[in-house]
């Protein structure tokens, strides 16, 4: 098959390029501009809900319904309610128009308004919705009920332009005061604003670093800029892909980075590896020629073509083979995900799987084609290895086609000493999984939010001063009128840490049922302490249906999903190497030992990066607990790109061992032929997880500490050292299988 797929693209190149390239507008224009239906960044979501049908979804669902109009909180700041109260009365007489001129705005209560009101009820709201540092108050809008997404935004929109206009009248007449609307969908926009920013700074920084380290490797700009062709094609195929997936379900916006990391750090690694291989099979082409394999002899067009075309032919048939054996590992692994309950992990499992698949079709179709199109310039020495010192360098690091050379070396020198050399990285690799024992997961929606955004520091500002509007620790739902609720609050009530309670109300839909707000002063909403309250109150016998919500009920309820069906993915994880790494190499051995090397390299990942985190080492942010959903990322990204690795190197071996030379020796040519392009690879795939880092949102800085450790980990310890003295140390035995399943292989096996 790929032997096929080689020919038809050495034969038409054009047609392959083409082909991409019109996918590649059409995706870009989707993303980008939506064909009116909204671009990408316009389509994302960020979903209050975690894990669908669970108790604190429900609770979400009946205090704040779909059909309900969309609640607008205005945070005014920079005014001294108590001393200008006349003047801020006759202010909001004057403008409160301006908040209710949209024709979506149902609803405008200020505290003015409240005050003047003989009610008493009324007089303690409008007391509420003033700061208790008597510096600013809140203005609540309430847009129309029963919206559609199209009109909800517009309405939202219509809303943020309305608090503007009034904004900027309140600091005419009051120099120093704004006013700031926090809504779940101002919220929702700042954070799809961050995540853009962020996306632009990661590959900001990963796309240049990425192609200088490409020129050092292989010595050359446009041989260089082959594997980067893939990838900057592959990111904007790849959002076209998510931008479709819109259509189907919500995507939250956080995603879309730790997609784009994986998405481009595949393309780069395949095509760096194509790239590779074909300049080996180059070497080889004009060696059989008799010709110099530095290209320093001038071939003519048709036998350059002949060349190159036959040098990509065997490219696609090998390395094509070995890295879509990757790209299936990888994508089963991320299928493993959707075994998990909740929408979010859903949608990265789907999305990794498209851009695994993307990366590797580009790396085996779009390179080729690009490098058959190059013909004799790639053939030729770059002009870079004129200057002094270039080829030195390049010819140091860079990919190699000899057998013999600092990798065939270091693995002779595992083979003298292979116990030693596995029970010092054993040891290493135990001290960097230490930590783990005290790894914490934590899921909190304002995680997410950016620090320097007016929206954050407004929400930040109600939950500081405006005691009776901040976001409720538990919310408890009852199946009873509030008149009927009276036990329960007094059980409430005598919780510990608890701050104040709000009184039982109806709730909007339904005034059979009842829904109580409990405040807890914590500093750390989705605490421990918050949590264990959470799951009392959830055995707790009210006499009465009740469910229990809140930010801490929503963490707990995502974390338990996970552990619910992590063993599962697992599972699914584990066979599909097994089968997959079967199929390779007809060993029974190569995939237990694999997965065992794997898992230990993970572990230890994991646990340097919670360190890290939780000490806040070399800038990182110091945080209270990992991400939930970035901890099963990297769990399922890193077991993949382990894996990835494993492939690379695997496959040389085996291509040795099958040409007839023994164990060790197999080992030394596969490590040669493959050690230059892991650490090549991974020193791109490090910088690429680097670079995105550098932005703002801690999760994403999570997961690109963690995916970078992990492929250092393993491209260093784990495939320079602990496979060669693993490999030395169970000999032949390394090949072994029962006669079944050899009888099996024989039938099966995938070959070039």
């Amino acid at each position: 098959m790929f032997k096929r797929l080689g020919w038809g693209i050495w034969h038409h190149p054009w047609v392959t390029l083409v082909t991409w390239l019109v996918i590649f507008v059409i995706a870009g224009l989707g993303a980008f501009v939506g064909f009116g239906q909204g671009g990408l960044f316009e389509r994302m979501s960020n979903s209050m809900s975690l894990v669908s049908g669970s108790q604190s979804d429900e609770v979400n669902l009946a205090v704040s319904p779909p059909s309900a109009g969309a609640q607008i909180s205005v945070v005014v700041t920079g005014v001294d309610v108590a001393a200008q109260q006349q003047e801020l009365a006759a202010f909001m007489d004057a403008h409160r128009g301006d908040l209710t001129k949209p024709q979506d705005v149902a609803q405008e209560i200020d505290p003015f308004q409240l005050s003047a009101s003989p009610d008493p009820a009324a007089q303690a709201q409008a007391k509420a919705m003033i700061s208790t540092k008597q510096d600013g108050f809140l203005i609540s809008l309430t847009l129309n009920p029963n919206l559609d997404t199209q009109a909800g935004d517009a309405a939202n929109d219509a809303a943020t332009d309305a608090i503007a206009t009034f904004s900027d009248a309140l600091a005419s007449q009051f120099p120093g005061a704004s006013a700031t609307g926090v809504s779940t969908a101002a919220i929702g926009d700042a954070i799809v604003g961050q995540v853009q920013g962020d996306l632009v700074i990661g590959e900001a920084i990963s796309l240049p670093v990425a192609l200088i380290l490409l020129i050092i490797v292989f010595g050359g700009i446009v041989a260089a800029g082959l594997p980067l062709a893939g990838a900057i094609i592959s990111i904007v195929v790849g959002l076209g892909a998510v931008w479709g997936l819109t259509f189907a379900t919500g995507v939250d916006s956080f995603i879309l980075n730790i997609i784009s990391i994986i998405g481009l750090a595949l393309s780069i690694d395949y095509g760096l590896l194509v790239v590779s291989r074909y300049r080996e099979e180059l070497a080889a082409g004009l060696a059989e020629a008799g010709l110099p394999a530095d290209g320093s002899s001038r071939l003519d067009r048709d036998q350059a073509k002949l060349i190159v075309g036959q040098a990509v032919q065997r490219t696609v048939a090998t390395a094509g083979r070995t890295v879509t054996f990757s790209a299936v590992t990888i994508a089963c692994a991320m299928a493993a995900l959707l075994t998990m309950r909740t929408n979010m992990m859903q949608t990265i499992s789907v999305a990794g799987m498209v851009v695994t698949v993307l990366a590797v079709l580009l790396a085996i179709t779009v390179v080729p084609a690009l490098i058959v199109i190059a013909n004799r310039v790639l053939i030729n020495p770059s002009v870079l290895t004129r200057i002094p010192g270039v080829r030195t360098v390049t010819k140091a690091v860079g990919d190699s086609a000899s057998d013999h050379g600092i990798f065939s070396r270091l693995a002779r020198r595992v083979h003298a000493h292979p116990w030693v050399i596995m029970l010092i990285v054993l040891i290493i690799l135990a001290v960097m999984a230490s930590p783990i024992g005290k790894l914490t997961m934590r899921t909190a929606f304002t995680d997410y939010m950016p620090v320097d955004n007016a929206v954050t520091k407004a929400y930040d500002t109600i939950q500081a001063d405006y005691p009776a509007a901040q976001a409720a620790s538990i919310v408890v739902v009852a199946d009873v009128p509030p008149d009927q609720t009276t036990a329960l609050y007094q059980h409430l009530q005598g919780l510990p840490g608890q701050d104040f309670i709000s009184p039982a109300a109806a709730l909007p839909e339904d005034p059979d049922r009842s829904v109580i707000n409990v405040h807890i002063a914590d500093s750390n909403q989705v605490s421990q302490a918050i949590t264990d309250q959470v799951t009392a109150l959830r055995s707790y016998d009210a006499g009465y249906p009740i469910e229990v919500g809140g930010a801490a009920a929503m963490q707990h309820d995502f974390i338990q999903t996970v552990i619910d069906n992590g063993p599962i993915a697992l599972v699914i994880m584990v066979c599909a190497v097994m089968v997959l790494l079967f199929l390779m190499t007809g060993s029974l051995i190569v995939p237990i030992k694999a997965l065992i090397i794997n898992s230990l390299s993970l572990l230890a990942s994991l646990g340097t990066t919670s360190a890290i985190f939780m000490h806040g080492w070399f800038g990182m942010p110091t945080v209270l607990g990992m991400e939930t959903f970035i901890v099963v990322c990297a769990i399922c990204f890193g077991f993949g790109l382990a894996m990835d690795y494993e492939v690379f190197l695997l496959a040389r071996i085996k291509e040795a061992w099958d040409s007839g030379l023994p164990n060790d020796e197999a080992v030394e040519r596969g490590l040669q032929r493959s050690g230059r392009i892991i650490t090549s690879a991974a020193a791109i795939i490090v910088a690429v997880f680097i670079g995105f880092t550098f932005g703002h949102m801690t999760a994403i800085k999570e997961v690109g500490v963690a995916l970078a450790i992990t492929v250092i980990t393993d491209a260093t310890l784990v495939r320079m050292l602990l496979v060669p003295a693993t490999m030395t140390i169970l000999g032949r035995w390394n090949w072994w299988a029962p006669g079944p399943l050899r009888k099996l292989y024989s039938h099966l096996h995938i070959i070039h």
